[in-house]
């Protein structure tokens, strides 16, 4: 879960499967006009299901198993076209001055966390990235604070409050507990990358050449749907 955002982004897509949002369903992309000045992390344990024995030593923990602790995250930031701010919030466009409506900044932000799909008729998938920090679930308790206006009655300055919850299956629970110390083979499927392969094995996009190396591929592009890729152990 690694990144390098200078500003915090909001990117929606309208599917989650095997533990990660997927690609060609994106939707859209909201980034931060001014970086939040802390954010909030808490944890809510899933308790375990159906105990079974112990697993050989260094062999993945079974999802059913695994007790995992699910994340939520409390954002707040604020929007601002007052001219208080030397940049513009995202989304507006070119011809939109200091002392303009937010509008359509705001309408973009709810596009991203809390308007429901076409696809789905629910709310997205959210994928939150600052800095090395990222998660991917889905919005709650949006909030938009207006808290100044022109003269006009628009409004240009908002204080923006939601929390992200993380999206948990069993990708992603049996991701947390099974070792990077063993190799395992996985079958390709439709819209697989060795860059998304690397980064759902390792948390890592950056171990996809030690992947295409210990495979023998010719290139990292193009896998075969249906192939088998085996994932090899980490060096340490």
């Amino acid at each position: 879960m690694f990144g390098f955002n200078e500003n915090l982004s909001l990117t929606a897509y309208s599917k989650f499967e095997d533990g990660q949002p997927s690609f060609f369903s994106y939707l859209g992309k909201y980034e931060a006009q001014i970086n939040p000045e802390n954010i909030s992390l808490s944890f809510d344990q899933l308790p375990a299901k159906d105990e079974e024995p112990n697993s050989a030593a260094g062999t993945p923990v079974s999802a059913k198993n695994a007790a995992y602790n699910k994340q939520k995250v409390e954002v707040k930031f604020t929007i601002d076209n007052s001219g208080a701010v030397p940049s513009s919030p995202d989304n507006l466009s070119f011809f939109n001055f200091s002392g303009d409506s937010i509008k359509d900044s705001i309408d973009q932000l709810l596009k991203v966390t809390v308007k429901p799909t076409k696809a789905s008729h629910s709310p997205p998938f959210v994928k939150l990235q600052w800095g090395q920090f990222m998660l991917v679930g889905k919005v709650f308790n949006l909030t938009i604070d207006y808290t100044y206006f022109n003269i006009d009655g628009d409004p240009v300055r908002a204080a923006i409050s939601f929390t992200l919850e993380e999206e948990v299956d069993e990708v992603v629970i049996s991701r947390e507990f099974q070792s990077p110390d063993i190799t395992r083979i996985i079958t390709v499927k439709d819209g697989d990358s060795l860059i998304a392969l690397s980064e759902s094995s390792y948390d890592d996009p950056k171990f996809y050449l030690q992947i295409a190396t210990y495979n023998n591929l010719p290139s990292f592009r193009g896998l075969k749907i249906g192939s088998q890729i085996e994932i090899p152990p980490l060096e340490k």
